[in-house]
């Protein structure tokens, strides 16, 4: 195949990846954040959406919404990515053809469910983000770290389905017939569009939109030592008086993230996860034997693509 030919490829992959993510985003801030919080009775909501990366919804509830209530919010984002993207999985592998848009049903069912698996698993690992709804009474879930660990076999099947799938699409368009050949190829198309997604996501990232389970821990523990020390200021007292002059203001209290550092587990857990993502995807492209097949993208398919995705960035980076 010439390098027009897959250059064509690459465009119409990187293309429906951005839209892919784009739609689980919002399936998981709007449906699955903010219309449980207009259910639960909220009266003013912000939606958040980053062009290629994640999302916050923040709501305002004139009264508490209970234990159940917080579950509902807190995990319903998870759960509709878990949902949709089985469905999206399933709907690609029922459709006869191994086109465009299979592959565009695999991005989102691959990506839904693997974004889930991370969340849940480096939710659990840091104790934040969304999985602290697994305790919604005192959102304290660090008596779960130890269930991450049980998201590793499912890790290693999406790892291993993914790309094996994957290969039914590529096996029309590119040389599958050799392990060297299939590693080359994937690493060519979906790698390389990977890589250049990840290039753009730095780019727009927006970091008061979107953060990590490690970074919001730390912002956790540093809101727990500012009141610890806060109360530990107050309890003190006062100096007794030298001079009639009135005693200065306590100077102000200033908790930074290496204070709290040594309180954030290492990031053995996330690492252990995506090389598990990894090793199951290298070892099913070794293995599988995919058909193959003389397909290709014609311009206009991956020009039009490509001006969807670039719209949708567009309106995620100014609406957003």
């Amino acid at each position: 195949m010439s390098l027009h030919r897959v250059w064509l490829l690459d465009v119409a992959l990187l293309a429906l990846m951005i839209l892919a993510s784009r739609l689980a985003l919002v399936l998981h801030e709007v449906g699955g954040h903010a219309v449980p919080a207009k259910a639960l009775g909220a009266t003013a909501l912000e939606v958040r959406l980053s062009p290629l990366g994640g999302g916050c919804v923040s709501p305002t509830f004139p009264r508490p919404v209970g234990p159940t209530g917080t579950v509902i919010f807190d995990l319903g984002g998870i759960a509709i990515n878990l949902l949709t993207g089985a469905a999206a999985w399933i709907c690609a592998r029922r459709i006869a053809s191994r086109g465009l848009d299979y592959v565009a049903l695999l991005f989102l069912g691959v990506g839904s469910t693997a974004g889930a698996i991370v969340y849940l698993a480096c939710g659990l690992y840091y104790g934040s983000g969304d999985p602290v709804g697994f305790a919604p009474r005192t959102e304290d879930i660090s008596h779960l770290q130890w269930a991450w660990i049980l998201f590793l076999p499912a890790a290693a099947a999406v790892g291993w389905f993914g790309p094996r799938h994957f290969l039914d699409f590529l096996a029309g368009h590119l040389q599958t017939d050799t392990a060297r050949r299939r590693l080359l190829a994937v690493g060519a198309t979906v790698g390389l569009a990977g890589l250049v997604y990840f290039g753009l996501w730095l780019a727009l990232r927006d970091p008061k939109i979107e953060g990590s389970t490690r970074a919001w821990r730390i912002e956790r523990e540093i809101t727990r030592e500012t009141i610890a020390r806060v109360k530990e200021q107050a309890a003190k007292p006062p100096p007794p008086p030298t001079t009639p002059a009135p005693a200065p203001p306590p100077a102000p209290i200033v908790v930074r993230a290496e204070d709290v550092a040594d309180r954030i587990p290492p990031p053995i857990g996330p690492l252990v996860l995506y090389a598990t993502f990894a090793l199951a995807g290298i070892a099913a492209i070794v293995r599988t034997r995919p058909g193959s097949g003389t397909a290709a993208v014609r311009p206009a398919v991956a020009g039009g693509l490509a001006f969807l995705a670039t719209l949708a960035v567009a309106l995620f980076r100014f609406f957003g």
